[in-house]
C-alpha cells in the first residue's frame, strides 16, 4: 500500500523495526526508517520503550504529516498519540486479546498491559478502520468501542504482482504430475490445520489420485508439532503428504497456481490475504465462514465456504468439488474477477478519501475549540 500511496504522488514513510542498527533508505519511492529494537523482558515494557522510539522517529522527520497510521499491535503509536502534532489513525488488526483466544493455552501468556496499550491508542485515535465488518464487530464487542467509531476498508492485494510471480517459475519436482489440494500459511491452531488433518482421512479414501500440499512454518500443536499431528492422523497415507518450509514468493505462487484446490480452514480470520493470492491466481478455494473470509468469497460463485472446526463438513465440501469439475472451473472464473476488487490500485484511492475526511474532522475540531 505504501508503495501505491507513493505511486499516486504522496510523500509516504514507514517506520519499521531492526535488531541491527537503525537504517534510512529510500524503496520504491517510499521512505523506510528502521529503528533499531531489541526485545527484552518484561516484554511489556520493551513494547512502551519501542512505542517512545517510534514517537521520537516521527517527531525528528524532517517532514509535516497529514495523517500517523499504524496497526494497534502492541501500541506501536500509544505514545506518539499523546503528542496531537498530526492526526492518528489506528488501521485494526488481530489485537492481542483475539490471538491468544485463537491460539488458547499455546500462546505466550496474558499480557494485560499488552491488551491495554492496544486499545488505549484505539480510543485516542482521530481516526479507526480495519479490514472487515468481523474484525470490526470484535474489537468494538470486546473493547466497548462505539461500531460507528470503526470504518471498513479492505486490505489490498497487488494483484498483476501475483499473476507474475504465480507463472515466473515451474513447480517443483516433487509436486510434477501430482494432483494435489495445498495449504499455505503457518501450522498452528487458530488457522485450523489440525481441522483439515482431521477430514484428509476421509478425503483420500475416496479420491485415491489427490494428495494435499503444506506450505509454511510449522507449530506446536497439543504435544507434538502440527506436521506431526498431520502424520499421525494420515498415518495409512503418508505418501499423499508434501511438506515444504516457508518459500519465497517466486516459489510459492507457482505452487498455489498449480493446486487444484487451495484449503484454508482457519478457525477464525481477521481478512485473508492468502485468499486473495490464491483467488488472484484461479484457484478455488475452500475457506471457513463467519469471519473475513465471509467477506471475500461469495459462496458457491468465487469460492466455497464452510462451518469453521467441522472436519466432516470439509471432507464433504472437498469431495464435492473435486468430483465436480465444471463447478471448479466456474469457480476458478469467479474467483480471478473477485479478486479485482482488492486491487492495490483500487484501495489505495479509497484510503486516500478516508485520510481526507479524518482530516476535515481533525480541522473542524481544532476550529471548534
Amino acid at each position: 500500500m505504501a508503495g501505491a500511496l507513493a505511486k499516486l504522488g504522496h510523500t509516504v514513510h514507514v517506520i519499521t523495526s531492526t535488531q541491527d542498527s537503525g537504517q534510512i533508505y529510500k524503496d520504491n519511492g517510499v521512505w523506510v526508517h528502521r529503528i533499531h529494537n531489541r526485545p527484552f523482558r518484561p516484554i511489556e515494557l520493551s513494547q512502551l520503550k519501542y512505542s517512545y522510539s517510534v514517537a521520537r522517529k516521527i517527531i525528528d522527520i524532517n517532514c509535516t504529516f497529514d495523517i500517523v497510521q499504524s496497526s494497534e499491535f502492541a501500541g506501536e503509536a500509544l505514545w506518539y498519540s499523546y503528542t496531537k502534532k498530526y492526526p492518528v489513525v489506528t488501521r485494526l488488526a488481530t489485537p492481542f486479546f483475539q490471538l491468544r483466544r485463537l491460539n488458547g493455552r499455546f500462546f505466550c501468556g496474558i499480557r494485560p498491559i499488552t491488551n491495554f496499550m492496544e486499545k488505549k491508542q484505539t480510543l485516542r485515535s482521530d481516526g479507526i478502520f480495519t479490514s472487515t465488518r468481523a474484525l470490526a464487530q470484535t474489537v468494538t464487542d470486546e473493547w466497548r468501542i462505539d461500531r460507528s467509531r470503526v470504518d471498513v476498508i479492505p486490505n489490498s492485494v497487488d494483484i498483476s504482482r501475483v499473476i507474475k510471480l504465480g507463472t515466473s517459475k515451474p513447480i517443483p519436482d516433487t509436486l510434477k504430475g501430482i494432483d494435489y489440494l495445498l495449504y499455505f500459511g503457518r501450522l498452528e491452531e487458530r488457522k485450523g490445520v489440525h481441522v483439515l488433518a482431521n477430514s484428509l482421512p476421509v478425503v483420500f479414501e475416496k479420491i485415491p489420485n489427490i494428495s494435499c500440499v503444506f506450505a509454511g512454518s510449522d507449530y506446536k500443536y497439543q504435544d507434538c508439532s502440527m506436521r506431526d499431528y498431520i502424520r499421525k492422523k494420515c498415518s495409512n497415507y503418508l505418501d499423499r503428504l508434501i511438506f515444504f518450509d516457508n518459500l519465497p514468493q517466486d516459489e510459492l505462487f507457482p505452487v498455489v497456481n498449480a493446486a487444484r484446490i487451495v484449503i484454508l480452514p482457519s478457525l477464525w480470520e481477521a481478512f485473508g490475504f492468502v485468499c486473495v493470492e490464491a483467488m488472484a491466481l484461479g484457484r478455488p478455494v475452500i475457506a471457513s465462514s463467519g469471519s473475513g473470509f465471509s467477506e471475500i468469497i461469495e459462496d458457491g460463485i468465487s469460492g466455497y465456504l464452510v462451518e469453521p472446526g467441522k472436519s466432516g463438513v470439509l471432507a464433504e465440501k472437498i469431495i464435492h468439488a473435486l468430483n465436480d469439475e465444471e463447478g471448479l472451473k466456474g469457480i476458478s472464473e469467479g474467483a480471478t474477477n473477485r479478486a479485482q476488487d482488492f486491487e492495490v490500485s483500487k484501495i489505495a484511492l479509497k484510503l486516500i478519501s478516508y485520510y481526507e475526511k479524518i482530516i476535515e474532522s481533525r480541522l473542524e475540531k481544532c476550529g471548534n475549540q
